[in-house]
Formats: structure tokens, sequence, C-alpha cells
């Protein structure tokens, strides 16, 4: 199943904490006022003032990322423990089985799982190719409450799969 970058942005906005609100309301100050202090020097030091709004139009692109990437180290951080991974010969099935741990500092409501199978890697180049097209992949949705420093099993099952050779399962979450 693949999740629409809409849909995830929609869940992430449904799911803003104070931490957020916090973040990007500083954001929001620290770009008003660069810009209008960008304003103001523009007759004076119009070098300064036109470098000025450059970081300011770079950090409208750059730190909303930034923002989202660091809250989910550290807000609502989570840690995949436990995985492991076992090929049902009579099903031709690979299944994948983890836990989920909340390490964060909120409640998660909602996590997206996200699991790749990929050939093992015999070079840098291959190995990032690899990554961008992987043997399987699959997306499974947890929408049980995850509370803090709580975890919860999780199953991903890889119907018909075929492949012979040495591969690598590589497994991630991202949690509202």
């Amino acid at each position: 199943m693949l999740i629409s970058p809409k849909q995830s942005l929609g869940d992430y906005v449904h799911s803003l904490t104070i931490y957020d609100y916090l973040a990007f309301g500083w954001l929001a100050l620290l770009l008003i006022v660069m810009f209008l202090l960008s304003i103001m020097m523009i007759k004076n030091r119009p070098r300064c003032a036109i470098l000025l709004m450059f970081v300011t139009t770079l950090l409208i692109f750059v730190a909303p990322i930034s923002i989202k990437l660091f809250l989910d180290k550290s807000v609502r951080k989570v840690v995949i423990l436990d995985q492991n991974h076992t090929i049902l010969n009579f099903s031709k099935s690979l299944i994948v089985t983890a836990k989920l741990e909340n390490r964060g500092k909120i409640d998660l409501h909602k996590c997206y799982i996200n699991s790749k199978v990929l050939k093992t890697p015999e070079n840098f180049l291959k190995d990032i190719l690899n990554y961008l097209k992987p043997i399987k992949k699959k997306t499974i949705i947890l929408t049980e409450d995850l509370p803090q420093n709580q975890k919860k099993e999780f199953k991903v099952v890889f119907e018909n799969f075929k492949y012979s050779e040495n591969y690598d399962v590589i497994v991630k979450a991202e949690c509202y």
C-alpha cells in the first residue's frame, strides 16, 4: 500500500502539538523580523539588505523541513527493536516482525511503518540504486495509540516473495 504525500501531510497537520506550534511560530516571527529589517536597511546598506533577503527566502524553504526532522528525532522519536524476518517456504511469503518503541516526549496516535527489501549492497552506487528501486516495499499503518516509553509489536507480510539471493530488510517508522 502506497501512502500519498497528501495523506501524510494531512495526518501531520491534524496531529500538530504545542512543540510544532512553538517552533513554527518562532520561525514565522523570525522571518517577519528579518524581512522588515532588510526593508529598513535597503537605502543605507543595499548589499547587506539583499543578503538578508536571500537568507530569509532560503529559510522559508529549508526551515520547515528542518523543524519537522528535528521534532521527529526528539519529540516524536520512535525506535525499531527486535527486527526479525523469516521466509515461509510453503507460501513464498516474507514475514518481518519487530517492535516499535515510543521514546519521544508525547503519546503517539498513528504510525506509518515503511518496509523495504533491498539487494545486498556491492558498492556505494549500487547501494543507492538498490535503495531507490527495492525488490519489494510495503507500508502499513498502525492506528492504535502508542504511549510514551511503551512498545508495540507489528508484522509486515510480503506475499509472493521469490528472491533467492542475499537481501537486506530495512524498516522505518514515522509517527504522529
